[in-house]
């Protein structure tokens, strides 16, 4: 069985009352969200939330219409309706977006709306990439493509463009491994809405897979489920993951059924 190394994301704790930009649901209209389409288990109850908080954001995150298939980056389809819970409404950034980077958005775009909270990622080798110095200067690559610099320049506008385009950058040079050295791992029995699962290298190569929880859920005796959602490699939009192909029940997972 693989294993998975359950981390907290960074901002999984702190209140989320805004708008997230790249990755908002629609306005207020009759679409479906992740805890309105998918029922929960008989008996099960979902955790209680606070209100503003990320747990909220994401359980009530926005789905496309359930005949809608998960597409890659390319516009080509990747899984069929049936073979997933839901599509989440997600503008990809391209084809550098990829599993890991959904955790990475999320990250950045709540660092990226509240200035108190520094906003910088470490590169596979190690290196820091902050966006504050990405407005004041340049980061680029030494010539054997290893190792990343930073250099005074010409200072960048704030913009939605140049945001994009830093996350692109970090999306390049972190990875699941390096977000498995940066972030702290825990327990399995305190896996909570915003905590990511890494199973390393769990197809036999690359650098792992990772999964966000979006929603949990509890039995009265305790029994934990959980909601996950995953993108993948090549990019494609995220999907909320099914066990069985066409049960939509099967969207609720213990840890050990996701490692299955």
């Amino acid at each position: 069985m693989t294993r998975a190394f359950r981390y907290r994301l960074l901002i999984s704790s702190c209140v989320l009352g805004i708008t997230l930009s790249l990755t908002a649901p629609s306005p207020a209209q009759e679409r479906e969200t992740v805890a309105s389409r998918i029922d929960l288990p008989g008996g099960f109850t979902r955790v209680p939330v606070e209100q503003a908080s990320l747990a909220h954001r994401l359980r009530h995150w926005t789905l496309l219409p359930d005949t809608t298939p998960c597409l890659d980056w390319q516009g080509r389809e990747v899984f069929k309706p049936s073979e997933i819970a839901g599509v989440l409404e997600w503008r990809l950034l391209g084809a550098v977006e990829q599993c890991a980077d959904i955790a990475i958005r999320l990250v950045a775009e709540h660092a990226h709306r509240n200035d108190d909270t520094p906003l910088a990622f470490r590169s596979l080798s190690g290196q820091e990439i902050e966006w504050t110095k990405w407005l004041r200067g340049l980061y680029y690559l030494d010539p054997s493509g290893r190792r990343i610099h930073w250099t005074t320049g010409r200072g960048r506008e704030v913009s939605s463009n140049e945001f994009e385009s830093y996350l692109r950058f970090v999306m390049t040079y972190a990875n699941t491994a390096s977000l498995m050295r940066d972030w702290g791992e825990v327990d399995s029995d305190s896996v909570r809405i915003g905590d990511v699962l890494i199973q390393p290298h769990c197809a036999g190569a690359g650098m792992g897979h990772l999964s966000v929880v979006f929603d949990a859920c509890a039995s009265p005796s305790g029994e934990m489920r959980f909601l996950f959602v995953d993108g993948y490699t090549p990019a494609r939009m995220p999907v909320v993951r099914l066990r069985e192909i066409g049960q939509l029940s099967s969207a609720w997972m213990t840890i050990a059924e996701y490692l299955e």
